[in-house]
Formats: structure tokens, C-alpha cells, sequence
């Protein structure tokens, strides 16, 4: 669905419409309610954004209006361990950081992954404040607040050294949008538009409860046949065990 179709009437902002009943055009001939739907609609595409990332911790599912890939790369930096990393190339925020690379001196050409280690990890404090003498070669990473910490401090400087892969927000709308879609398989559109119609309804009509059970049902429809989808579009591998392994 697009953002907002006052010919066909098969936007988002019209569908919303429909739902409140309150006429057409009555979001669209209205800069104030049009600029709160377009903040209600991106909150519900973060919404919707999320439910397909935590399908899987992997960056496999990216909004589809980005022209850049979920990846980016950075110089590694003698005696620096350290990396903050809270925006792509584009300025949009990074939320997770799924996987890093890096070459492994400065004349490698084949990056290699590192481990993702966690804050549990026996050595996490001394990897996140290093002792001067652990430099050599990063093996691992632990990852805190958008911040890479590798497990050694580098003892040697490589332009684009690094390789970062990442989950970031969603192509948010803005309230002058017309013809931009959501960035995720148009069947699932309608959740926005039902999402932010909720949201209103909730909020500034709250004794029809005959309307917002309505409402209420529809998007719990909408969202559970999303969430099925978004399991179908990251399965997950399992390993199954023989009936002799599950007694050792």
C-alpha cells in the first residue's frame, strides 16, 4: 500500500480514514492530523520492522527502500580497540550490530569473521578496559551499547579493515510522502494502517467500544498472520537428536 493515494483511495493515510470514519480526505486536508498519522504510521513500521528482526539475530531482513546493504566498513587503528558505531553511510541509526569482519593484517585481501563473544565471558572486563600488553591479531568481539570491543588491541592500521553488518531503523515516512511503500511484502501492509487507526481510536474516542474491538481484532489478525510470515521468512535451523543422544 502507498503512503497516501487521494486518487485510487488505497493508501495508508486513506485506509485510516476509513477506519475512524472521519471522511475523505479528513487526514489528508488536515496538515495537523496528517503530520500525527505520518508519526503514528512510523511508529508502527518500527513495530512491524522488529517483529522481522527478532525473527533472527542475523541482518537477513533489511527494509527494502534502503538503496545500501546492511553492511558497512571501517578502519581498524593501531592500539585502538574500540569502535563506536551508531549510524550507516546514510545517517540512519543502527539498532544491532549482527557480525563483524576483519582482515587479518595489512596486506590481507579475504576478510574472516570474528567470534561473537558475550558479557558473561570470563575475560569480558578485560576486554572491554585491555591491558596494554594484549595486542596482536582480533580473534573476537563483545559488543555493548553499538560499541565493538575486539578482543586485542590491534598491532597494526588497515583502511577498511573492518567489516560491519548491522540491523538499522526502517525508511521512515514523512509527512509530504505519497507513493513510498512500506519496505516489507505488501500483503502485511495493512498493519500500519490499522496499527495507527488503533492508536487514534484508543486514544481519542475511547467510549466507542464497539469500533475499537473491531479494530482491536482485525490487527490482532493482521499481526499473527505477519508473525507466521516473518517465521517462514527466517526459519530457524534446529538440529535433531536421536533418541540414544537425548540419554547420554
Amino acid at each position: 500500500m502507498e503512503y497516501s493515494n487521494t486518487s485510487l483511495k488505497n493508501g495508508l493515510l486513506q485506509d485510516i480514514e476509513g477506519w475512524i470514519s472521519i471522511g475523505d480526505g479528513g487526514i489528508t486536508g488536515d496538515a495537523t492530523l496528517k503530520a500525527y498519522f505520518c508519526n503514528r504510521l512510523n511508529r508502527r513500521y518500527e513495530r512491524a520492522m522488529g517483529m522481522l528482526g527478532t525473527a533472527t539475530r542475523l541482518s537477513g531482513m533489511d527494509d527494502t527502500n534502503f538503496t545500501n546493504q546492511p553492511f558497512s566498513y571501517f578502519n581498524i587503528t593501531t592500539a585502538q580497540n574500540d569502535y563506536q558505531f551508531l549510524v550507516d553511510a546514510d545517517g540512519n541509526s543502527i539498532t544491532d550490530i549482527t557480525d563483524v569482519l576483519i582482515l587479518p593484517s595489512t596486506t590481507a585481501t579475504n576478510y574472516i569473521p570474528l567470534e561473537k563473544l558475550t558479557l558473561d565471558d570470563s575475560e569480558a572486563t578485560l576486554i572491554m578496559s585491555p591491558n596494554s600488553s594484549n595486542s596482536g591479531i582480533p580473534t573476537g568481539y563483545i559488543e555493548r551499547n553499538n560499541t565493538v570491543f575486539l578482543n586485542k588491541i590491534p598491532n597494526y592500521t588497515k583502511t577498511n579493515g573492518g567489516k560491519l553488518f548491522y540491523k538499522r531503523v526502517p525508511s521512515y515516512f514523512v509527512v509530504g510522502d505519497t507513493t513510498k511503500q512500506p519496505g516489507f511484502n505488501a500483503e502485511h501492509h495493512q498493519i500500519l494502517s490499522l496499527g495507527a487507526a488503533y492508536d487514534w481510536i484508543i486514544s481519542h474516542n475511547p467510549s466507542n467500544q464497539i469500533l475499537i474491538t473491531r479494530i482491536e481484532a482485525e490487527l490482532n489478525r493482521a499481526e499473527k498472520e505477519f508473525k507466521a510470515y516473518c517465521a517462514m521468512r527466517n526459519p530457524v535451523s534446529v538440529r535433531l537428536s536421536t533418541p540414544n543422544e537425548s540419554t547420554r
